[in-house]
């Protein structure tokens, strides 16, 4: 009898999800196809794959990004009702890839971009002290994440002297639009100004003969907190030590004038240590300086702070990573994000209501009143009834006795 394949563990299998992932894309890309895609059809061709309950989330997330994308539009109950025994799971991940898909395939929904002026440089000049690494320098290995803007892989430097490497490229849909260009490249110089042990670092920003810019980053081969979330119960302690650690990257990132905006559990990696690694500071702004490729309204919905959907709120500042934090430490205790609907518009009038965010205590009982009243002043609407610096927060959690 066939092991699930989710317990499988060989390069492989990693392989398979990766090559079907990428046939996914191409029977996307092709118009003569007269049906939509679904992963189903792999089920006889690899028996490794077992049954639609075994599959990993990347397969069925993928066919739902490509189904939308070739024109199919599958609704979110038709995912929920296929893969029953995964419906939360599913839905957060359902939801996020409605908003890649706002951004890169919707001009008329995609967030503006804030304009630039002519003086600016083209996307392809860079500082001096900042020249752009080459793509013969490693060897891609297998993918192992995908978000809005780009994929990030798994590398081997040529040369063999370090070990494995993290390489992130810009999706190619997005190098005829020079502000995304812009803000791709922004964040390669970002990540650069920050070196912390709890902050994935970088290697440098690339280009390939094509054009497609990439970012070079150290990799990290433990999980993020999101999947470990869905492979058992956080305790109040792991939660609490892994957003202390998190406190810790962003008051730095804070020192060095950046606010991460985009704190949730999938971005919080962990190393082979145990260690919390934070990455994507794609949505980064500036504390010192306008950053002139940020949009009016971005994040990730369920884990938003009010500020960054509307201005109404007040301005993005310190308090809104705060707010993040909170978001992050909610999610790991009650195990989904402090705001949950069908459709993203739903969430973001949730984000920019004045009705606060239900407390943990009330979804999981059993937690430390304390704790459950830390988190709700996190994810106060409004900024000023929140922990003014990450640094109060910490010390807060620091007091925290249970």
């Amino acid at each position: 009898m066939n092991e699930p394949f989710a317990n499988h563990d060989s390069e492989r299998q990693r392989l398979l999800v990766e090559l079907i992932c990428i046939d996914l894309e191409y029977r996307c890309q092709d118009r003569r196809a007269t049906s939509p895609i679904f992963i189903s059809h792999y089920l006889d061709t690899f028996p490794e794959l077992v049954s639609l309950e075994c599959l990993p989330i990347e397969l069925i997330a993928e066919e739902y990004r490509v189904r939308w994308r070739w024109g199919d539009r599958p609704s979110h109950e038709e995912f929920l009702a296929r893969f029953q025994g995964r419906r939360d799971q599913i839905r957060a991940e359902l939801l996020q890839i409605d908003q890649e898909l706002e951004a890169e395939g919707n001009p008329a929904s995609r967030p503006t971009l804030r304009s630039t002026s002519l003086s600016e440089p083209e996307p392809a000049d860079l500082p001096r002290d900042a020249p752009l690494l080459s793509h013969s320098e490693f060897l891609l290995r297998r993918l192992v994440g995908a978000g809005r803007m780009g994929k990030v892989y798994e590398a081997q430097p040529s040369n063999n002297t370090h070990g494995a490497i993290a390489v992130k490229f810009l999706r190619k849909g997005y190098l005829r639009h020079p502000q995304v260009v812009r803000r791709f490249i922004g964040e390669a110089m970002t990540i650069g100004k920050l070196r912390h042990p709890n902050i994935v670092g970088t290697q440098g920003l690339g280009r390939t003969p094509g054009g497609s810019y990439f970012i070079v980053m150290d990799f990290v081969a433990g999980p993020n907190l999101a999947q470990l979330g869905v492979q058992k119960e956080i305790s109040a302690h792991e939660a609490v030590r892994w957003v202390r650690e998190t406190c810790a990257a962003v008051e730095h990132a804070h020192a060095n004038g950046i606010v991460h905006c985009d704190l949730k559990p999938a971005n919080l990696l962990l190393d082979a240590s145990g260690k919390i690694k934070v990455t994507d500071f794609g949505l980064a702004r500036s504390l010192t300086v306008d950053t002139p490729w940020a949009a009016e309204v971005e994040g990730t919905a369920p884990f938003m702070a009010p500020e960054q959907a509307s201005r109404s709120w007040g301005p993005i500042d310190p308090r809104t990573d705060v707010y993040g934090l909170g978001a992050v430490l909610f999610a790991l205790l009650t195990g989904r994000p402090p705001m949950i609907g069908g459709r993203l518009p739903d969430i973001l009038a949730q984000v920019v209501s004045g009705t606060p965010v239900i407390a943990a205590i009330d979804l999981r009982p059993a937690l430390p009143r304390a704790l459950s009243d830390l988190c709700q002043t996190c994810l106060s609407k409004p900024p000023e009834q929140r922990y003014q610096t990450v640094k109060a927060l910490d010390s807060a959690l620091a007091n925290l006795c249970f």
